[in-house]
């Protein structure tokens, strides 16, 4: 096995064997006589063949027909969770499909016909490109969701055996049987027919489960050495099941490629050429119209197989094609039509795109607007995006949105608008105006912190929701280069207290302190920046993708008195770092760590940091949920004028849930492990450490506090992903 493998490890060997110069390996069969020696000529292959390809082009032949088996009425809101036509339960369709690839990762779908017993939406018809764009010799495939058997570090996660030997022809073919070590999401089981002597991949049969799916898709590929790796046929299966609802999906697919280019002399390069951070090149897209044709003759000539009886049947039955969308009539009798609309329009997400305006409502009974922690009871909020777009990819965007914290009975009002002004450097104005959590100023703060000394004192029995915070900001962001953005800001921040004469436990010059209005002017300068930052340009607009680096920010604050009755004279500086480090395939690493304080302390002040503060409405599984502290008391926050923390958050499939539970462990998309560090002045030291699982239904985290590893809280975040 070795010797074969240093022989094909040469990439110019490599090519020279595929091209039909094998290598003999007729002494060395006992080499290859185990699952684990192919496979490790497979994987050593697979590194130089999943870039090998530069463009081609092709015309995909695609049958397509779904079945809902089972129903009730939560199928009415079904369409936000996968494609289903509800008003047909059977349908049959078939597409034409004229496909363009540009390397690395540019795909471009024009459908040239259509037609069916009834014609799939615009969901349908991206649904089985998600699963046809597939690289078989790449790690991973469908936006990394999986780690594919041909992957590096394919024998940590998967066991290899060899099923069948093929000598029915010229050309020894194994059959490979590949079976997931641990059950995940994110691996798959199948099996692969590998090419004797060159060691590539006649066919693939991947069976797995990707977002609300269970899915099977076989691939046969070319032999030839233009098409090694290129598919020649496809049949994927998709059984979609959830709360008493079944729909099965069958697509069968065949390929025509009219070019092909490929890339042979780029394995010899010994040297690597300065990447472009430019991935506008990577998309996946499809035509914005589609002509029906019914012509029969057409379509005879374009399938590969002749229709079943039933799909004939389905043809024959229809009336006329019926486009279908989010508006179709519900699944249920019309007694409760309107009933199961109106409870459609309450928990779904809403969309409406017309003539260059879009508006976007979460739904007012939408799950993912609603969240739990421990610090903040339920949260519950309220949004709608409205945006205008303009001929030269300018937009003016208003976002109105409203929230409330149960623990606290807080309502949290805001209003932004954006006007992005330079899409193409990330320039844009933003106004806006709201509320924020109520806090206390430092004045009392030095009065508390002298109490603090005294382990009688507990800071967590006095109500210090003293002041309620209203703020208005004036902000500009623009890229001075590549990964460096400038922001410069202008706020008006007004505190007023709560009550006025409140009856507490406390000195008289503490009561005279939280009886005054405040109010400050603050200017703002900052710097972001993010070295080798990869962007997607989509016409004339600047999308940052990622990068392999950290980010560094610095910000600068100042506190202006005399303006518009400002009092406020002090200055604040904060910094911070973060980075998400891939530790390889399926895990990462992300660190915050950041610092601030405040300087030239003329006046009384609100400490208002901007990197340690509190999330009231966490978004989603990929927020900062993994960069704050999730069970810290409030006044904590308030407590001091300077602060350095760390945290740390390590992500894998496989941390837990694989010990205890085999079966959970399927449902789960990630588990997390968290630890974050804080100090300041006044606490000197506290930590927090947490576990979260997520899917595509929830995310939810264990956290645990500790003071000087003294344990001191215990606490749940939970947050639905359902409709996000």
């Amino acid at each position: 096995m070795l010797t074969i493998f240093l022989l094909l490890s040469n990439r110019a060997e490599a090519i020279n064997a595929y091209r039909g110069e094998y290598i003999s390996v007729e002494p060395l069969k006992e080499a290859v006589s185990s699952a684990d020696s192919i496979m490790n000529l497979v994987i050593a292959n697979a590194t130089k063949y999943k870039n090998l390809l530069i463009n081609y082009d092709a015309e995909i032949y695609i049958k397509g027909r779904t079945q809902i088996l089972d129903k009730n009425f939560l199928l009415q809101f079904a369409h936000n969770l996968f494609p289903v036509n509800r008003r047909e339960p059977d349908m049959v369709f078939e597409m034409i499909s004229h496909t363009k690839f540009e390397a690395p990762n540019a795909f471009f779908h024009d459908y040239r016909a259509i037609n069916g017993s009834s014609i799939p939406n615009r969901q349908k018809q991206r649904e089985i490109l998600s699963f046809l764009d597939l690289n078989i010799y790449a790690s991973t495939a469908f936006d990394e969701a999986i780690l594919m058997p041909t992957a590096k570090n394919a024998f940590r996660y998967y066991d290899f055996t060899i099923e069948d030997i093929d000598d029915s022809t010229d050309t020894r073919i194994y059959r490979i049987r590949f079976m997931p070590k641990h059950l995940s999401q994110k691996l798959v089981s199948g099996y692969l027919n590998i090419v004797d002597k060159v060691w590539t991949i006649a066919k693939v049969d991947l069976n797995g489960s990707y977002y609300f799916s269970d899915f099977n898709i076989v691939m046969t590929f070319g032999r030839d050495v233009d098409r090694f790796n290129l598919p020649e046929t496809a049949d994927l299966n998709l059984s979609y099941r959830m709360l008493g609802n079944s729909v099965v999906s069958s697509y069968h697919s065949r390929y025509n490629y009219t070019s092909i280019v490929r890339g042979w002399d780029e394995l010899n390069k010994n040297t690597r050429q300065t990447e472009s951070l430019n991935l506008s090149h990577n998309y996946r897209t499809i035509s914005d119209t589609v002509p029906i044709i019914t012509d029969t003759l057409f379509w005879k000539e374009k399938r590969d197989m002749p229709l079943s009886h039933e799909e004939s049947n389905l043809y024959t039955a229809k009336l006329k094609p019926i486009p279908t969308d989010i508006t179709d009539s519900t699944v249920t009798g019309s007694n409760n039509k309107n009933y199961l609309s109106f409870a459609e329009l309450l928990v779904n997400d809403m969309r409406t795109d017309y003539k260059n305006t879009y508006i976007r409502y979460y739904g007012i009974l939408n799950p993912s607007q609603l969240g739990y922690s421990q610090s903040n009871g339920f949260s519950y909020r309220q949004r709608v995006r409205i945006q205008k777009r303009y001929d030269n990819q300018t937009q003016l965007t208003f976002i109105p949105d409203v929230g409330f914290v149960t623990k606290r009975k807080e309502f949290f009002i805001k209003g932004v608008g954006i006007w992005e002004y330079s899409p193409e450097r990330q320039g844009a104005v933003t106004l806006q105006a709201g509320n924020s959590d109520q806090s206390y100023s430092s004045s009392m703060m030095k009065k508390i912190n002298e109490q603090l000394a005294d382990s009688s004192f507990n800071a967590e029995d006095l109500n210090l929701q003293y002041f309620r915070h209203y703020y208005m900001e004036l902000k500009n962001q623009i890229d001075l280069f590549n990964g460096f953005q400038l922001h410069t800001s202008v706020t008006y921040n007004r505190r007023n207290p709560v009550k006025k004469q409140l009856d507490l436990n406390v000195s008289d010059e503490i009561k005279e302190l939280i009886n005054s209005n405040y109010d400050d002017f603050t200017t703002t300068i900052g710097f972001s920046y993010t070295p080798r930052y990869y962007y997607h340009m989509n016409k004339r607009r600047k999308e940052y993708m990622y990068s392999y680096y950290p980010t560094f920010r610095l910000e600068f604050a100042k506190a202006i008195p005399d303006v518009f009755k400002s009092e406020g004279n002090y200055g604040r500086i904060e910094a911070d770092v973060h980075q998400s480090i891939s530790l390889g395939l399926l895990q990462k690493l992300n660190y915050h760590v950041s610092a601030g304080m405040y300087t030239s302390k003329k006046s009384s002040y609100f400490t208002d940091f901007r990197y340690f503060a509190r999330r009231n409405f966490p978004d989603t599984w990929d927020d900062q949920i993994g960069g704050v502290f999730n069970l810290l008391p409030r006044q904590w926050f308030y407590a001091s004028d300077q602060y350095a923390q760390v945290h740390f958050m390590y992500e894998s499939p496989f941390i837990l849930l694989r010990f205890f539970d085999r079966a959970a462990s399927k449902y789960v998309f990630a588990e997390r492990i968290y630890v974050s560090q804080l100090w300041t002045p006044v606490l000197p030291s506290y930590t927090e450490i947490g576990y979260g699982i997520g899917n595509h239904l929830f995310d939810i985290g264990l956290f645990a506090g500790f003071d000087k590893l003294n344990y001191k809280y215990i606490g749940l975040k939970f947050e639905f992903e359902l409709f996000r």
